[in-house]
């Protein structure tokens, strides 16, 4: 005779049943599906459907492409002597080359360092073709006039600057000498030229903070025009209201600019 089975025990396990039967249906269906999708993706029917990577997939590469970023590829010639007794002599000599290698090419460009007073009959040569050197230069070119203000001060703060970023080449230019007949009135003109080519042209000082522009303001600019390679952390231009701006009698014609 067959055991009493509570009604609910009967119930829960053809429910089981039901489920693995379901289950093991799903997963042939599936099988089946897949391999029909990887036939018409194989004769070109339809296209591979790529799944989007999770978050922690994502995460995981990037700690693994940080894992395998060279951990010695950033240390300076005084890093690699405290390492010398931890490193491979053959690795080490091979970053220690590297390092020189980049500091020689750094000062390579490295070679400006002040303002160039230039006339007419050099102006090709300092300025158009000195932009082609290399990879390129940035010629900085300030086409000034004798006597006025913005001149003098963008001529102070070029001179300032040139030496902080020694790759930038800065010239100065009496702006009748560089173009015939060239006005006072356009005075200060700065020309900038890259491959020799003029990647930019600016009237006047307005653009870096009129009477009140300071070293810092220019600085600001050739980093937006991507004439040096730098980055300020405070915009400079954001408490220029506040400088005070002196005037003093106006310089004599012959007063070094």
């Amino acid at each position: 005779p067959r055991s009493w089975i509570s009604p609910a025990t009967e119930n829960d396990s053809l429910a089981r049943a039901n489920n693995k039967r379901e289950t093991q249906h799903f997963i042939a269906e599936m099988s089946e599906k897949t391999e029909w999708e990887d036939a018409l993706v194989k004769h070109g029917v339809i296209k591979k459907s790529v799944k989007a990577p999770t978050q922690d997939e994502l995460d995981l590469k990037a700690l693994e492409a940080e894992q395998a970023r060279d951990k010695f590829d950033d240390l300076t010639l005084e890093d690699l002597s405290e390492q010398e007794d931890d490193l491979d002599e053959e690795i080490l000599n091979k970053y220690r080359a590297k390092r020189v290698a980049e500091l020689k090419q750094a000062m390579s460009k490295n070679k400006f360092g002040e303002v160039y007073h230039i006339s007419q009959k050099e102006y090709t040569a300092a300025v158009s073709e000195a932009s082609k050197e290399g990879d390129g230069v940035f010629v900085f070119l300030h086409l000034f006039s004798f006597g006025k203000l913005e001149c003098k001060l963008l001529n102070q703060h070029m001179s300032t600057v040139a030496k902080k970023f020694k790759y930038v080449k800065f010239c100065k230019i009496v702006g009748s000498d560089c173009i015939r007949n060239f006005p006072d009135s356009k005075c200060p003109t700065v020309l900038i030229y890259h491959k020799g080519d003029i990647h930019k042209t600016v009237e006047g000082i307005s653009a870096f903070g009129g009477k009140r522009m300071n070293e810092l303001t220019l600085i600001w600019k050739l980093i937006e025009w991507g004439v040096i390679d730098s980055k300020m952390d405070t915009n400079p231009f954001e408490n220029i209201n506040s400088i005070k701006v002196t005037r003093g009698r106006r310089q004599a014609e012959d007063d070094d600019l």
